[in-house]
């Protein structure tokens, strides 16, 4: 088998099993494909019904017979009424159908996409994942036409086909002879249009990931004055994506006007060679009227095999499409809950990490036999350098990663056999850079526990020491905070997350540099608030900032995925490790010039 071959066979196993894929959506409307197939079988009748009629006017008009011609014309237009009402029930039904796979399709693949994991995200760009949730179902849901005429084409060409060979075999068999040159062509210029569209659409997707990504760091991109880079950059993957549209287009665009100039040498010849058994004795009763009705014939004929030549078009960018979102639904989340998972009882907050080692991937570890303990109520410090392996502990509890070796408890339960829904609505984050919802402040508070009163949200708010800003907003609690929060300040929009933790009202809470992005003002402002939402909880604070943590019931000093240190502040600057010359570099003096009595600050999410 040579490697054309191996690769066309390769291609239609790869159809063949997107096909499968795609089946049962479509067999889910069955009902409706059955109904809008019963008015293409009506259509076509009238189709072949049509012949009769044409011939039976042109005849009259030849003898000007105008009673059957005034009969014949009426009759015409009345068959054309009900034709009417076949054809906006084929379009209508199909159409339904098609458009509700796609609805179903887009649930299905939005839906799977919140359940896959954080890794997944990590290594998929945004764009690509917009593009098939638009683009690609768009394919899909474009597959109406293309249903609509895989069943009338052939039915057309059956019973007209039937109807010619009726009127004149002789005719229909010489005219017909063109039909396997119009398979021929449909063959050989459809082949490649899958590949093609899928490129098209790959490009696409670059170009959706260029715009998501420029627009989501629109201020980086005007601060540093790189418009004109974007522009050129966006424009280079513009013209790359019209190359590949011109290239989809020149196969496609061929399809027709070839088989139209089949079709059209088939006529010319039937009115040469028809146009010469008019009146001949041969073939008595082949009147002008049949003449007529044969080239209309034939005509229907041509006109549905270019649409069998569509189908062939849209078949393959449907195919194309379909593969693109089934290679989304087909990615299995790296972490899901085991078989046999419980719900997480309500915590106490006791955390502790035994012998956990992890990786992302293949590569070094992030985490060695890391061995921690976090009592309930404690407030607990991760520091180290960058890359030391912080966040990752912080990823750990919440499930965002399973453990490699070792595990994480809490309350003495593994977290892996706990079910991950009921694990994290009893842990609270505070993030580094807070994300809130382009809704309303109400909204974003609530974000967790939708059922929230009222008050609860506004009593939420007075103790992130936010209620105040927030009712001299224009709507208050229903002022919309814009994409990303950005019409709110940096402080602002870090009380919003605060409250809607309080809200929450977790046992254990990560603080993930909580305050390292605020000035001095704001950080006073969200540090009180950060106080009431830790008092009480389980606290694990990840820090750059030392001077926030020196009051923390324990510093755990990472180095290279290693615990090289752990103690109270005190303690650790006793020692004179790796605590002691952060710390030292951070206040800008050597290690033994500042007291290690210096006085503690609060603690804070820093």
């Amino acid at each position: 088998m040579s490697r054309a071959t191996q690769s066309m066979q390769t291609k239609k196993d790869a159809e063949h099993s997107v096909g499968k894929l795609l089946l049962p959506y479509y067999a889910d409307h069955w009902r409706l494909f059955a109904l809008g197939l019963i008015c293409t079988v009506a259509i076509a009748g009238i189709r072949y019904w049509f012949i009769d009629l044409i011939k039976n006017v042109v005849d009259a008009a030849a003898v000007r017979d105008r009673s059957q011609l005034a009969a014949t014309a009426l009759l015409i237009v009345g068959v054309h009424v009900i034709k009417w009402f076949f054809m906006y029930g084929q379009i209508y039904l199909i159409s339904s159908a098609t458009n509700r796979i796609a609805v179903r399709l887009r649930n299905d693949l939005y839906t799977h996409l919140q359940r896959l994991s954080i890794s997944f995200f990590e290594r998929a760009k945004t764009g690509h994942l917009m593009s098939r949730m638009t683009n690609d179902i768009g394919l899909v849901q474009n597959s109406a036409n293309s249903i609509i005429q895989a069943v009338s084409a052939p039915l057309i060409i059956l019973a007209l086909t039937v109807k010619v060979f009726m009127m004149n075999w002789k005719l229909a068999m010489v005219s017909l002879i063109l039909l396997p040159l119009m398979s021929y062509a449909m063959v050989k210029i459809g082949r490649g249009i899958r590949s093609l569209t899928d490129m098209l659409q790959v490009k696409l997707a670059d170009i959706a990931s260029i715009v998501q990504e420029t627009l989501s760091a629109i201020r980086i991109v005007k601060s540093f004055s790189m418009e004109d880079y974007e522009t050129s950059r966006f424009e280079d993957e513009n013209r790359e994506t019209y190359g590949a549209a011109m290239r989809a287009v020149r196969r496609s665009a061929a399809m027709v006007p070839t088989l139209d100039l089949i079709g059209i040498a088939g006529i010319a010849f039937v009115l040469w060679y028809g146009g010469s058994m008019v009146g001949s004795h041969e073939f008595k009763g082949f009147t002008v009227g049949a003449l007529f009705g044969f080239l209309v014939a034939l005509e229907g004929i041509s006109e549905a095999a270019k649409d069998v030549g569509r189908i062939n078009v849209t078949y393959h960018q449907t195919m194309a499409g379909a593969k693109r979102i089934f290679e989304v639904l087909s990615e299995a989340p790296e972490v899901s809950d085991m078989p046999g998972a419980i719900p997480m009882p309500p915590i106490k907050g006791h955390v502790e990490f035994r012998n956990v080692s992890f990786s992302y991937g293949i590569g070094e570890a992030a985490l060695e036999d890391i061995s921690f303990e976090m009592e309930p109520g404690s407030h607990v410090a991760i520091v180290g350098p960058s890359g030391a392996g912080k966040s990752t502990i912080a990823n750990l509890i919440l499930r965002f990663y399973d453990v490699t070796d070792g595990a994480v408890l809490i309350d003495g339960i593994d977290v892996r056999k706990v079910t991950i829904s009921s694990l994290r609505k009893q842990i609270g984050i505070v993030p580094q850079e807070t994300m809130l919802f382009s809704s309303s402040i109400r909204e974003n508070i609530a974000y967790g526990r939708i059922e929230a009163t009222e008050s609860e949200i506004i009593e939420a708010a007075k103790a992130a020491n936010a209620h105040d800003f927030i009712m001299r907003l224009p709507e208050g609690y229903g002022t919309l905070v814009g994409e990303r929060g950005i019409k709110l300040s940096g402080g602002e929009r870090q009380r919003i997350a605060i409250a809607r933790a309080l809200l929450k009202n977790p046992k254990i809470l990560i603080l993930d540099e909580a305050t390292s992005s605020l000035d001095v003002a704001s950080e006073a402002i969200v540090q009180e608030a950060l106080e009431r939402l830790m008092s009480n909880r389980t606290t694990l604070i990840i820090a750059h900032r030392l001077s926030t943590i020196v009051g923390a019931d324990k510093i755990i000093v990472l180095d290279k995925g290693r615990i090289v240190e752990m103690g109270t502040h005190d303690e650790l600057l006793r020692r004179g490790g790796l605590y002691s010359e952060l710390y030292a570099v951070q206040l800008r003096v050597h290690p033994q010039e500042y007291s290690e009595h210096a006085p503690a600050a609060d603690i804070s999410g820093g």
